[in-house]
């Protein structure tokens, strides 16, 4: 399966360098994007992966937080970061770490997540749901400098280790989630609940340790700004429309995309990502509603969170990236999709093909998308 998955992702990364390459003939470059340079050559086709956060988390592994960076950077846990630096102490290259990390994470929890496919369904099944993940819109961000290919690594790993009964790695795993990203925290009680159903109960003691990533870094924030929820406070993906005071509910967000839709601009490049964030939206809303009857409850749980919690920030902004690693969502598909006919699957790998097309365009040129 290793040989046959590193062949796959081999002529998946080609193919996304080759979009790339073509985009930089086609799009003009934002000017955000200056640095990447005019000549499309070996350094331009690498940096173009440490776009937007990616340049971020690079800044970080060099200086950590504070001075001379933004204090919007509090928005990015550490982990990652304080990973590609310590690889860079090999390489002696941030770029390269942060890519080295992004690719090896992929492929392990590519592996990973077959086998914790294969404790439920088919080998078609798992197979299936490996390639629809990797042919989702945004999937390209497995292979640039974000954290997609790492906390994928981590939420399928604390989930086969739990699976395992090895309840104490699970929970370690979990740990490292929660030090990576906020949506870290999702695993906790989906934990809680494989336990609850059936592990030993003296090893309860060891569900104490998946927050720990979380709190530490609340902890440090609040020694370092005063307040512990800082990192919720300076999001530059939701900007403006985050909303601390109020929670605002699923159909509001649905309703701000429809007006976006019928009284924005349709020629704006913009649009299709806006079109993109709502259908992703209304899939994974059928979908984890589908959830709860079909897969395991604690999985269900992971992908509500995942889809849901974002939500409350009043957009649907970065969730088609976000909810690349609701792994759950393409079981579900692979699922649906193993019982309908070929025109039907070549229909909606032809439909994410385009859509990635676009959307890897539009982020190596400087636009964006989440």
């Amino acid at each position: 399966m290793l040989k046959i998955l590193i062949k796959y992702l081999a002529v998946w990364r080609l193919a996304t360098l080759a979009v790339a390459f073509l985009a930089a003939y086609t799009l003009p470059l934002k000017d955000c994007c200056q640095s990447f340079g005019k000549n499309i050559d070996f350094n331009y086709l690498t940096r173009i992966w440490a776009n937007f956060a990616g340049g971020d988390f690079l800044d970080l592994a060099k200086f950590s937080y504070g001075p001379p960076l933004e204090k919007g950077t509090y928005i990015l846990f550490p982990l990652f970061p304080w990973l590609i630096g310590e690889v860079t102490r090999i390489t002696s290259d941030y770029l390269a770490s942060g890519l080295l990390i992004a690719h090896l994470s992929l492929i392990l929890a590519l592996l990973i997540l077959y086998r914790l496919v294969k404790l439920d369904f088919k080998e078609n099944i798992a197979r299936l749901t490996l390639t629809l993940l990797m042919i989702f819109p945004t999937s390209f961000f497995f292979g640039s400098v974000y954290t997609e290919s790492f906390f994928l690594l981590l939420v399928v790993l604390t989930f086969y280790l739990t699976r395992k009964n090895y309840l104490l790695l699970a929970c370690l795993t979990a740990l490292f989630a929660s030090a990576t990203r906020f949506a870290g925290i999702f695993l906790w009680p989906a934990i809680i609940w494989e336990v609850w159903q059936g592990h030993d109960q003296r090893k309860v003691i060891w569900l104490l340790l998946p927050p720990l990533g979380l709190l530490s870094y609340m902890k440090y924030l609040s020694e370092r700004t005063g307040d512990a929820l800082y990192f919720l406070k300076v999001s530059p993906d939701f900007g403006p429309n985050l909303v601390i005071s109020k929670v605002i509910l699923l159909h509001q967000v649905f309703y701000r995309y429809t007006k976006m839709i019928l009284f924005g601009s349709h020629t704006d490049i913009s649009f299709a990502v806006i079109i993109l964030e709502l259908v992703i939206g209304v899939l994974c809303l059928i979908l984890t509603i589908i959830a709860f009857r079909k897969l395991r409850f604690s999985y269900a749980l992971f992908l509500l969170l995942s889809y849901l919690i974002p939500t409350f920030t009043g957009t649907f902004v970065s969730q088609p990236r976000y909810l690349l690693t609701a792994f759950p969502g393409f079981i579900l598909l692979a699922l649906w999709f193993s019982k309908q006919g070929q025109l039907m699957k070549r229909f909606y790998i032809a439909l994410n093909v385009i859509f990635a097309i676009i959307m890897i365009a539009l982020f190596t040129r400087g636009y964006f998308i989440g």
